[in-house]
């Protein structure tokens, strides 16, 4: 009884669950160690929350254009308020230890912010707010942007095995999808796009089966429940929920009675995410349907169409893909390959050509959504976030392109967008071209690190090597670690 088929199977299990913790802990490791102390316009109702109970930001008007006076009193930014939400949650949990740090910092002197590129933390360091802010920048981070993204990470391990992928090439897929691409660079401060693609991702994880077994009610209500939420973070859930809704139609059983069920489920599981959304817009605006954008004063390229919003533009269309400064390509150069995905045809690992379309669709829809949205040109300000939502799915197209290489481009491919991504995320400036003479100029040291620099802490070198050797000692201790011991299935005598 001690080595039976069932019990091989389920430490069989258990041992790739082991895989997805690694990627996980991993990636929530390298999100948090990379945070970028900004402050941004969905931190302010989370803050505001947090204060004071309610996602008016009065207090902070004036701070950034994205707050605007409400038609009904009040002050409220320019977008949905999903994001802000989500990084409320742990900011109520941590109130108690954020009051005391706001205490303690607004006794310190007052001294000016030594940086002058950021007018945001101008403004806090006059208010005598610096380290407050900083530890909301950091905990939105270590809490919500970090966790959800390796959730959604470590989910694509799971399913990646339980396709086929051994347990060492399910994780090597997506740690890479994971660490070597926008991803690692986006997450670093709260970020609207990101939670409306990680959520967009997980979903079609979700309803995707490898036996391709008829799609049952619980799944779709729970793809509805994330699609949902992906619009209560930004419109462009609106794309994210179509392509879902329509793979969750091809996915159901061809029995009219079960796809109905399944139908209804998914529109169930939206039901609380767009039901949020149309409760805060008529509470802060005095309407059901009109989004945010509609009361707010238009800028200059938020003028054209309704409210920034037209017909797709071919000229915003290639700057969203090769715009030095927030173009997918200059992130991401590897998703030339994913342009050969459909051509590879005799590779082990391939997509099915259903997944293919849907993603394709996913993909097509998106670009367009944002080559509409003239908001996307307002991107160099933080750098890519659009097209952000794409970049998983087509991650694992550009892997299934590389196949159609020796397996020594393919390493090399894949330790070149790692260092890539390491180096644009290090360096968080707003025009690749600059971020390797950048990194290499501040000798490595992280955003964070100089922002503490200009906030008066006596930071040196060994900050950042302490840094960087706590993360690899960490990372070393994840994969090395007994982490199988908390997966396997207890043995039966």
């Amino acid at each position: 009884m001690g080595n039976t088929p069932q019990m091989r199977g389920r430490e069989s299990q258990g041992a790739y669950r082991a895989g997805a913790v690694r990627v996980f802990l991993t990636c929530w490791l390298l999100y948090t160690v990379f945070w970028t102390p900004w402050i941004v316009r969905e931190h302010f109702p989370a803050i505001a929350l947090a204060e004071s109970g309610h996602l008016n930001v009065e207090r902070y008007l004036g701070w950034t254009e994205d707050i605007f006076p409400g038609p009904r009193g009040g002050a409220f930014i320019n977008n949905n308020p999903g994001a802000s939400l989500t990084g409320a949650v742990p900011l109520l949990l941590l109130h108690p230890i954020l009051i005391r740090v706001d205490n303690w910092n607004q006794r310190l002197p007052r001294r000016p912010f030594q940086g002058q590129d950021d007018p945001i933390m101008v403004r806090m360091a006059a208010e005598g707010r610096t380290f407050y802010f900083l530890l909301v920048a950091f905990i939105t981070v270590a809490f919500v942007m970090a966790p959800l993204t390796a959730l959604a990470v470590a989910f694509l391990c799971v399913r990646a095995r339980e396709g086929g992928l051994s347990a060492a090439h399910a994780a090597a897929v997506s740690l890479l999808c994971g660490l070597g691409t926008p991803l690692l660079f986006r997450t670093g401060h709260l970020n609207h796009n990101l939670l409306a693609g990680d959520a967009g991702f997980t979903a079609l994880l979700f309803l995707w089966d490898p036996e391709d077994k008829p799609l049952s009610p619980s799944r779709a209500s729970l793809a509805g429940l994330l699609s949902g939420y992906a619009v209560l973070c930004d419109y462009s859930g609106v794309v994210i929920a179509g392509v879902t809704a329509l793979y969750v139609w091809m996915r159901s059983s061809r029995d009219s009675r079960r796809r109905l069920r399944c139908a209804l489920a998914y529109l169930a599981g939206m039901t609380p995410g767009i039901a949020g959304l149309l409760i805060y817009q008529q509470w802060a605006f005095g309407s059901l349907f009109l989004p945010s954008q509609h009361y707010m004063t238009p800028k200059a390229v938020t003028a054209i169409g309704y409210r920034g919003f037209g017909w797709p533009s071919s000229t915003l269309l290639w700057a969203n893909f090769f715009d030095p400064r927030f173009g997918l390509f200059p992130y991401f150069p590897a998703i030339l390959l994913a342009g050969l995905a459909p051509f590879v045809s005799r590779a082990r690992r391939r997509l099915p050509p259903r997944e293919m379309g849907v993603i394709l669709m996913y993909c097509l829809l998106l670009v367009l959504f944002c080559a509409a949205n003239q908001y996307s040109w307002l991107q160099p300000s933080t750098g890519f976030r659009y097209l952000v939502p794409i970049v998983p799915v087509l991650a694992l197209l550009a892997i299934q392109g590389a196949q159609l290489f020796s397996r020594m481009v393919q390493w090399g491919t894949a330790m070149a967008s790692l260092m890539w991504s390491v180096v644009l995320t290090g360096a968080h400036v707003n025009d690749v071209r600059l971020a390797a003479q950048v990194f290499w100029n501040r000798r490595f040291a992280l955003p964070w690190i100089l922002r503490l620099r200009e906030a008066g802490v006596p930071v040196t070198w060994e900050w950042v090597l302490a840094t960087y050797a706590v993360t690899v000692l960490a990372i070393a201790c994840i994969w090395a670690g007994p982490v199988t011991r908390w997966w396997h299935p207890a043995r039966v005598n």
